[in-house]
């Protein structure tokens, strides 16, 4: 239903408004970061999302697979919402340790509390289950391939993160490694 993937769309660009200008009120000095090439690939593949999400795609990979019905429409709303509502709660929390890449902040402290008592990386956490909730809207093959490909992207981020914040906090981040699950509270 078209009412829906108007209410995702518009979600989405609440919610990359909100980005941009949280990431440039926040800003505060890095000690180390990741190189600019997995900030480049990271657009590239949200612009394959994008583009998907646009409706300019053709073929078999775009054709309809999930019914188009009020309860797949709202629940992938519902998913959409949550997802990138968790997301933002992440984000605001995490506050100035923010940053686009896996980096270190100066005087960078580990956060534990609030969606980071769930999961170890809830931002990713929230995008995902956005993407995954748009893609049930879309009701598209190609929208699985763009959340896999994102999850892909996701884990190799979390895995550059993850070296850091050991590196940076040695034992007290191992302990939360095997306290808090990376991405999917209770689960993974």
């Amino acid at each position: 239903m078209d009412i829906f993937l108007l209410t995702a769309a518009l979600v989405w660009v609440v919610f990359w408004v909100y980005w941009f200008i949280s990431a440039w009120m926040t800003r505060s000095p890095l000690k180390r970061q990741q190189s600019r090439w997995s900030w480049i690939l990271f657009v590239l593949l949200w612009c394959f999302w994008v583009l998907y999400s646009s409706g300019s795609a053709t073929g078999f990979l775009v054709q309809r697979a999930i019914p188009d019905s009020l309860i797949i429409g709202l629940s992938g709303t519902i998913i959409t919402l949550s997802g990138l509502g968790f997301a933002v709660w992440a984000r605001v929390h995490l506050g100035k340790y923010w940053s686009s890449m896996p980096a270190i902040r100066v005087d960078h402290k580990l956060i534990r509390t609030g969606p980071y008592s769930l999961v170890r990386h809830p931002i990713y956490t929230g995008i995902l289950f956005g993407v995954a909730g748009t893609a049930i809207i879309i009701g598209e093959p190609l929208g699985l391939i763009a959340f896999f490909l994102i999850l892909v992207v996701y884990l190799w981020k979390i895995r550059m993160e993850e070296k850091y914040l050991q590196e940076e906090f040695g034992e007290d981040y191992a302990r939360y490694k095997k306290e808090v699950p990376a991405l999917i509270p209770l689960f993974i």
